[in-house]
């Protein structure tokens, strides 16, 4: 649905069209520099996450400009790397908290070299940065807050699971902004502008909601691939009874951990042992929601009978 806008030594810069219709609802309200300022904070915001990237040795393909920000789209995955994930999205809040303590503290110094720090424009470059930083901090995907909150829960609810949690929160903060823009709206029409922001939010929770079974199937992909790589990573076992769904075992999965699932009968007797590689096979070919039990042979019936029996 984005637009593309520039490309960058590869990099490309999109444009969502709810972001158009953010940007005309203030230029309705008679806000053009406003509008312009905003969409250069945001700008700036994004450059600064793949800076950031640039600086741990992660590319960015793509960045997506949003009313409340955006995302950079990494070229790969960053699952296995919560700390530099952390890294990246705090790197944009940030950069609008410096921005909004600069402006804050040296506005005579800056209303030397520019008019727009003795106009009424210099209050509002205040308040957009201020609220670009608490607003991005939000724990809820896709913000950066949200990001931060998954690569911390990762390592122990496993990445599917921190995902579906995180764009949970997202939507019910969407959800709340959409309903507080139509409430304080009959103030002011401008606050309409939180509800679209809400709007969008929720919509684009729901995106990552969907989109996380690809990004966990691909994120398993990749772990297979580093463990043929390195030839060793750390294990974990998992117990589960033959009835239950492998997607129902994949959410239990953590990064940088290769798993072995012992499969229990419904009288808890062991069935078999499947490995990580096996059950991301059967989900690719057979689907996530078979049960265990198809995966299995029953080690109870292949025990040898003792001689003379």
């Amino acid at each position: 649905m984005s637009w593309c806008l520039a490309k960058i030594k590869g990099q490309k810069i999109l444009l969502h069209p709810f972001f158009l219709l953010f940007l005309f609802l203030w230029l309705l309200a008679g806000l053009p520099l406003q509008t312009l300022f905003l969409f250069i904070f945001v700008l700036l915001h994004e450059l600064v996450h793949s800076l950031a990237g640039w600086f741990c040795g992660i590319k960015f393909d793509k960045i997506e400009l949003f009313p409340f920000g955006g995302a950079a789209h990494p070229a790969k995955p960053l699952e296995f790397e919560p700390l530099k994930e952390i890294f990246v999205a705090v790197a944009g809040p940030l950069f609008n908290l410096s921005v909004f303590l600069l402006l804050y503290n040296y506005q005579e110094l800056f209303s030397l070299f520019s008019p727009l720090a003795r106009s009424s424009y210099y209050p509002f470059m205040l308040r957009a940065n201020l609220f670009l930083f608490f607003f991005n901090l939000l724990p809820g995907l896709p913000l950066d807050g949200g990001r931060i909150l998954r690569a911390l829960l990762s390592s122990r609810m496993g990445f599917y699971r921190a995902t579906e949690a995180c764009a949970g929160y997202g939507k019910i903060l969407g959800g709340g902004f959409f309903i507080a823009g139509l409430l304080l709206s009959y103030y002011d029409f401008l606050i309409l502008s939180v509800s679209l922001i809400g709007l969008f939010l929720y919509y684009a929770a729901g995106r990552e909601q969907q989109s996380s079974i690809y990004l966990f199937l691909r994120y398993l992909v990749r772990k297979e691939r580093m463990l043929q790589k390195t030839g060793i990573l750390k294990g974990e076992q998992l117990v589960a009874l033959e009835s239950t769904a492998i997607i129902d075992v994949l959410k239990r999965f953590k990064p940088s951990k290769y798993h072995q699932i012992i499969v229990l009968s419904r009288t808890c007797r062991v069935i078999d042992e499947l490995s990580e590689s096996q059950l991301l096979s059967a989900a690719l070919l057979k689907g996530i929601h078979l049960p265990l039990r198809h995966l299995c042979r029953d080690r109870t019936r292949q025990t040898k009978r003792p001689p003379g029996a």
